[in-house]
């Protein structure tokens, strides 16, 4: 009878403690599986766009680089926002609506408006769209790029991968939804942004090397169970040593 009370002694405590290192460890070895954003709530994966309507070449909400190479001096050197209503704001003359024009159109623009300015006949200028790259990347932040640049161009330019399995856990989202997850055929391929289908606004994702993977977590739940298991074992024995004394 005695036997059999402290048997039932040490169990039920002994039980209530591992069920609740099960639910625990479902729990978070659950939590290792999900991304950041529910796949639920996600919206359904959008095809690829061209980046342009209507044949524009300068898309409000993206920029313009203008370049005067030689002259590096120059004040027009440089990336310039275009505003929301196709507007560029540049030094001296003010805002000009620049969303109609070609890209000679506006060139002969600059020429007229800042003939005086201009120490050489030379003179350029490039729609950028505006990406942003975060997560595990050395320089991570919001950045303008030429659209027919490459991705392999947009990883160099942030610094490359802080993981060595970053390159695989890339994601690519615009408006909260997801676009693409696999990214590597795009760096394999070297295509240009433009024909991948990139916009002004999306993001790109990269794994973060602080955050451990599944792996990395279960071990650590492992070894949380294995020390919990080490404690009841140890309590089990002095308790029968001191029961039969």
């Amino acid at each position: 009878m005695i036997s059999q009370f402290r048997h039932h002694f040490l169990m039920k405590p002994l039980a209530l403690l591992l069920s609740g290192l099960l639910l625990m460890t479902t729990g978070y070895a659950g939590e290792t599986g999900k991304d950041d954003t529910n796949d639920n709530d996600r919206p359904a994966s959008t095809p690829p766009q061209e980046q342009t309507s209507a044949g524009r070449i300068f898309v409000p909400g993206d920029g313009v680089l203008i370049s005067t190479m030689p002259d590096t001096t120059s004040f027009l050197n440089g990336i310039f926002p275009i505003d929301d209503r196709g507007f560029v704001e540049l030094p001296i003359y003010g805002k000009a609506k620049i969303s109609h024009m070609s890209e000679a159109e506006f060139i002969n623009f600059i020429r007229e408006n800042f003939r005086d300015y201009l120490r050489f006949p030379n003179l350029q200028v490039k729609p950028m769209i505006r990406l942003s790259v975060l997560g595990g990347v050395p320089r991570p932040g919001f950045y303008y790029f030429d659209a027919n640049r490459s991705l392999w161009e947009v990883i160099y330019e942030v610094g490359g991968t802080m993981d060595e399995n970053g390159l695989k856990d890339m994601r690519w989202e615009r408006d909260g939804g997801s676009i693409d997850n696999e990214l590597i055929p795009y760096l394999q391929t070297g295509i240009s942004l433009r024909e991948i289908g990139f916009r002004s606004g999306d993001q790109i994702w990269v794994r973060t090397p602080t955050k451990p993977g599944f792996w990395e977590k279960s071990r650590t739940v492992l070894t949380a169970i294995t020390a919990v298991a080490s404690l009841v074992a140890v309590y089990i024995t002095i308790y029968d040593r001191t029961v039969n004394r």
